[in-house]
């Protein structure tokens, strides 16, 4: 299965590509989505839009996960991210390609055990499950391959169900 990542961001929005096969997990592409800092919000919105379309059209994922919101102190800063989050949920279900979202303590506990790890351990911990990735990735490439780890994790969780139950859907 191909598992796209998504770690939004109005400035910057990270994504990952990874194949899952059991256990294994094999790198195909990463990046970051980068609309001009002093463009108006519209402008960055369609960047992200139609940068993630171009990706999911050349890439073909079969999933993408989305890591959900962090709400912190800052009103107007999680709004606009929930602005660049929708640009890119439409750019996904435009595609036709299912679409989960994860919390982002979640995306961390599957990536390296811990709800509360630091961006290098998040980075470290990446590298080390996922064949081709170097430490060298951006903090945001490194978010986004956590978040499809994450999905990965629970697609396994899932089929190991199914296989104790003996009922495959």
């Amino acid at each position: 299965m191909v598992i796209m990542g998504l770690d939004p961001g109005s400035r910057q929005t990270g994504y990952g590509v990874l194949t899952a096969r059991g256990s294994d997990l094999q790198l195909v592409e990463t990046g970051v989505i980068t609309p001009r800092r002093d463009a108006p919000l519209g402008e960055r919105l369609l960047v992200l839009h139609d940068g993630l379309a171009e990706r999911l059209e050349r890439l073909r994922p079969d999933v993408v996960a989305l890591e959900e919101s962090f709400v912190g102190r800052y009103a107007r800063a999680a709004l606009i991210l929930g602005h660049a989050r929708g640009s890119l949920i439409v750019a996904v279900l435009a595609a036709g390609i299912p679409l989960h979202e994860y919390a982002p303590r979640l995306v961390k506990l599957a990536a390296t055990g811990s709800g509360r790890a630091s961006k290098e351990q998040i980075q470290a911990m990446v590298a080390r499950l996922v064949v081709g990735v170097s430490e060298a990735l951006s903090a945001d490439e490194a978010d986004a391959l956590a978040v499809a780890i994450c999905h990965a994790h629970r697609l396994g969780a899932a089929w190991r169900a199914a296989d104790a139950s003996g009922v495959r859907t």
